[in-house]
């Protein structure tokens, strides 16, 4: 089973107006209502391959509830933490045909550590074997080290995979996460410089792994991905061709197809073949991809090993 934790998920609202003016009136057929966040999108997808999966975070007020409505009518399991104040954040995409998109991007509730217990509890009932998935932001009223604090509730034998940045990332990787997914930005403001090619995300990757993660994967854009594995290698794929409609969603996509291909097939070499597949699908499609668009374009990977 694969338990996704989403701390600061979203309703995405995406509007079509035929044109957006700032200042006047503008008119849109019915909107679209979408789950978001990191997690949420990964156990959207897993679900849509085949994968038992359930979704938790933090939710509040009837845009919570509405959420995970949603989650629940496309097969999803939910368990989330319901505030007693405040709103699940409601994000609106606006985008009028030709134009440029515009995003409004909305906070989330206030929320304290205490508020987390419940779900460190269900995280300490997992079983060997389960996936744990801490994806996203952390919402500012919470310390750095949240992530870490709940990936000490898991029990051995639980594979955690973190996708984070900044600081939270440091301090999870601190506790030994199974793999972290950074891109090459990420990567290198952990370290406080710029990366643009994969000789210097392998050289700071390596850097990651001896703080502690086990396995690290970096998504380069356009120019593929690259893993470090725990006992040494260095694999590189290169990206699959096509025309990208979107990149929203293309990591967690990502992250989805590594987790699939490794129960799959349980090599980590096969797992980043299936990742691959699965950001890139996302990619060329309007919204998450399905499974069976992932399944499509996996016969097009070539292995590059260093």
């Amino acid at each position: 089973m694969v338990y996704t934790v989403t701390l600061n998920p979203a309703l995405d609202m995406f509007l079509r107006p035929g044109r957006f003016e700032p200042g006047g009136v503008c008119r849109y057929s019915s909107p679209e209502f979408i789950p978001g966040g990191k997690g949420i999108n990964v156990s959207l997808m897993l679900k849509s391959l085949g994968i038992d999966t359930t979704a938790a975070g933090i939710s509040a007020g009837f845009t919570g509830r509405e959420l995970a409505a949603l989650l629940e009518r496309e097969g999803c399991r939910t368990d989330f933490v319901e505030l007693k104040d405040g709103l699940t954040r409601v994000n609106v995409k606006i985008l009028p045909g030709s134009q440029p998109e515009t995003a409004l991007n909305g906070g989330g509730p206030d929320m304290a550590l205490s508020d987390l217990e419940p779900l460190a509890k269900n995280i300490s009932e997992l079983s060997q074997g389960d996936f744990l998935v801490l994806a996203g932001s952390v919402p500012g009223a919470l310390p750095d080290n949240v992530y870490a604090k709940l990936m000490d509730s898991a029990p051995a034998g639980v594979k955690i995979v973190v996708d984070t940045s900044g600081p939270a990332l440091t301090e999870a990787v601190r506790r030994g996460p199974f793999l972290i997914k950074p891109n090459l930005e990420e990567l290198g403001e952990v370290f406080g410089v710029e990366i643009r090619e994969a000789g210097g995300a392998i050289e700071y990757g390596r850097k990651l792994q001896a703080m502690g993660a086990r396995n690290v994967a970096v998504t380069l854009g356009g120019g593929g991905a690259l893993l470090l594995t725990e006992e040494g290698r260095a694999v590189e794929r290169e990206a699959i061709p096509g025309e990208e409609i979107s990149s929203v969603g293309a990591g967690d996509s990502f992250v989805a197809g590594f987790i699939y291909g490794l129960i799959l097939e349980g090599d980590l070499t096969g797992a980043l073949g299936w990742a691959m597949s699965a950001g890139a699908a996302t990619a060329f499609s309007v919204g998450i991809a399905k499974g069976e668009a992932v399944k499509k374009l996996h016969s097009q990977h070539i292995l590059i090993e260093n």
